[in-house]
């Protein structure tokens, strides 16, 4: 039963993004493509999706109204799923997700912005369309280690996004996610080798997150080191609050 468990959890993560994709896609086709309600789609997916895998999400902080830009640390793949589900922004996501069977619709219907990251291009072009979701009054998060990082705190951070919407008078607000332990660090190998080291337990999975304050910064020189300064200090505490749950 343990060598099946991961495979019988990916089925249902599966059969849920199916069934929840098809019910926007004949939402749209009948009353048009909206944005809002692939937000919401994307939250009941989220909310299936983490249910099927049995992560016990505990947020700290609250989402914030309006146009802002969020900056979270990337730990793992899950990241997305989990953070997707609590608030309602574009996200921005390295190009082949866009690729993915059923997945990759399900991204595009429901507010993805797609970057090339080794394309100068592609890269000049995912940052027009951050700034234009964020002047249209959207949310947008992004992961400015452009990968997922396993060191104890954020590696190094891509300047452009961040520096851009303190430059338009967008807020930037600091998010920090943590896992249980390293084991849940993804930063290579095949996708189904990680899914099965995680999922093969029956256990729960506690995962700790926290949105922060928009950050209070007066200088664009200082306002990316400031950002990831603050997100280290979050994830410093979401692993001490984990140690002592």
């Amino acid at each position: 039963m343990k060598h099946l468990r991961p495979w019988i959890k990916l089925s249902g993560v599966f059969i849920s993004l199916c069934w929840y994709l098809s019910q926007l896609l004949i939402s749209s086709a009948i009353k048009g493509k909206d944005t809002e309600r692939g937000f919401q789609f994307r939250r009941k997916f989220c909310a299936a999706a983490l249910s099927i895998l049995r992560i016990n999400y505990k947020q700290e902080g609250v989402v914030q109204p309006g146009a802002c830009l969020y900056v979270s640390n990337h730990r793992s793949m899950l990241d997305p799923l989990i953070q997707l589900g609590y608030i309602d922004a574009f996200i921005v996501s390295k190009a082949e997700v866009g690729n993915y069977p059923v997945l990759g619709r399900g991204a595009k219907e429901t507010g993805i912005i797609l970057v090339h990251r080794h394309d100068h291009n592609s890269r000049r072009a995912a940052l027009d369309a951050v700034e234009e979701k964020l002047l249209s009054g959207y949310q947008v998060l992004i992961y400015p280690e452009a990968t997922t990082h396993g060191g104890d705190l954020t590696g190094e951070f891509k300047k452009g996004a961040i520096e851009m919407a303190f430059r338009k008078g967008i807020p930037v607000v600091p998010v920090a996610i943590e896992y249980p332990g390293k084991d849940y660090y993804w930063t290579d190998g095949p996708l189904l080798a990680y899914f099965k080291r995680i999922f093969s337990s029956g256990s729960s999975h506690q995962v700790r997150g926290i949105i922060g304050f928009p950050v209070q910064c007066k200088s664009p020189d200082t306002i990316v080191e400031d950002t990831r300064a603050l997100i280290n200090q979050m994830i410093i505490d979401a692993r001490s609050k984990s140690l002592r749950s």
